[in-house]
């Protein structure tokens, strides 16, 4: 089996090994590099488009290489009347062109960093949480998430997760059960 994992970040491909190989063994998984693509946003700012983005990282890794699964994590934030808040969304994606959306988890995000990213388009989270913490590549280690959280909850923990969540169509017999119905 090939999983393209579309992301070179070294955590989500370590959630995306830890998630594929709890379903499937002999797996053979790719990195497909997203940064140079113009369709691929660097920081997502709203719910809709990080959300937008997981899936099109999917359609883009499709159309750059065959692989029996696809399968994309992407970090975002939003802010509503309730504040500012991280979220992120998983799509998985088969061969044959069917895809699944988990996540659109929240986390409170302090405003200052909401609004530093608004009216600045160049810098994303990571480099924030690296000025906060004084840490060169938080996003590539725990994530904001491991930064807020004291380390009791990982990034990769939350994308790991929300992988198994995005790949009950695909896995779950249950579920293809009450789905073909």
């Amino acid at each position: 089996m090939k999983v393209a994992i579309c992301s070179k970040n070294p955590v989500k491909i370590e959630a995306a090994r830890e998630a594929f190989s709890s379903f499937f063994e002999n797996i053979n998984f790719i990195s497909v590099e997203m940064t140079n693509n113009k369709d691929v946003k660097s920081q997502p700012i709203t719910s809709e488009e990080t959300l937008k983005s997981a899936v099109e990282r999917v359609q883009i890794a499709r159309k750059e290489t065959k692989a029996d699964f696809y399968i994309s994590m992407e970090g975002g934030m939003d802010c509503d009347s309730y504040g500012a808040f991280l979220t992120w969304y998983v799509c998985a994606g088969n061969d044959s062109g069917e895809i699944s959306i988990a996540g659109g988890g929240r986390m409170p995000l302090p405003e200052t960093i909401y609004d530093e990213l608004l009216r600045n388009k160049e810098v994303e989270l990571g480099d924030i949480m690296d000025r906060i913490t004084r840490e060169e590549n938080v996003k590539q280690k725990g994530g904001s998430t491991a930064v807020f959280t004291g380390n009791r909850i990982q990034r990769k923990d939350v994308f790991k997760r929300e992988i198994i969540i995005a790949l009950v169509p695909f896995t779950s017999e249950i579920y293809q059960q009450i789905d073909n119905k």
